[in-house]
């Protein structure tokens, strides 16, 4: 069965398709902002549709008994992705208004924010790795 998130992120697409060709059509120099208006509303359906998994995640981290490793995980994880679609977002509409370059280093910079969000969860990796052959 299909969810009624993903049915409103695809009807809301579609009434933003029409609506763009509109007005790149009517007045182009709206067009940009309309545009980026429709993908910030779609995002944030996206994000919101992304609950459901968050909840399965803790619920797994608490029968296990690893709640609040596995809660740090989800966090990073979670702030990685939130990095990753602003960061596509922002170089998608750095490159339709023709500026490729500029795309490519708000890119460059969502990789190196999120290496560097990431470096804590590799600390406690490196942890575990050393605790565990310790008791090899």
């Amino acid at each position: 069965m299909i969810s009624g998130g993903i049915l409103k992120l695809f009807g809301g697409a579609i009434i933003a398709v029409m609506l763009l060709l509109i007005l790149r059509r009517e007045s182009p120099d709206i067009a940009l902002t309309a545009k980026m208006c429709a993908g910030v509303v779609l995002s944030l359906v996206c994000v919101a549709s992304m609950s459901p998994i968050v909840e399965y995640i803790a619920e797994i981290g608490e029968g296990f008994g690893v709640g609040e490793s596995l809660s740090r995980a989800v966090e990073v994880l979670l702030k990685a992705l939130g990095i990753s679609i602003l960061a596509h977002l922002t170089a998608n509409v750095c490159r339709d208004a023709g500026e490729g370059s500029i795309a490519y280093y708000v890119e460059l910079g969502a990789k190196i924010e999120i290496l560097i969000l990431s470096l804590p969860l590799l600390s406690e990796l490196l942890d575990l790795a050393r605790e565990l052959l310790e008791i090899s």
